[in-house]
């Protein structure tokens, strides 16, 4: 029964994804992206940076690069 379950599932997620382009619902599209990107693995945390580090990215920002 879990094994017919999580075929269902895979089913009705190729299901989605087929028929997204088709969809007209703002928010039927948006629940299927979100479903999508909440599958997808997360990146790294970024390493703390120093204090330095911190200080010459917001001179950058500052000077827009």
């Amino acid at each position: 029964m879990i094994q017919d379950e999580v075929w269902a599932k895979e089913l009705l997620m190729q299901i989605d994804i087929v028929s997204y382009p088709h969809t007209m619902d703002k928010k039927a599209r948006e629940s299927i992206i979100k479903r999508i990107t909440n599958m997808l693995p997360k990146p790294p945390a970024e390493p703390p940076k120093s204090a330095e580090e911190q200080y010459q990215a917001q001179l950058a920002r500052m000077k827009g690069r």
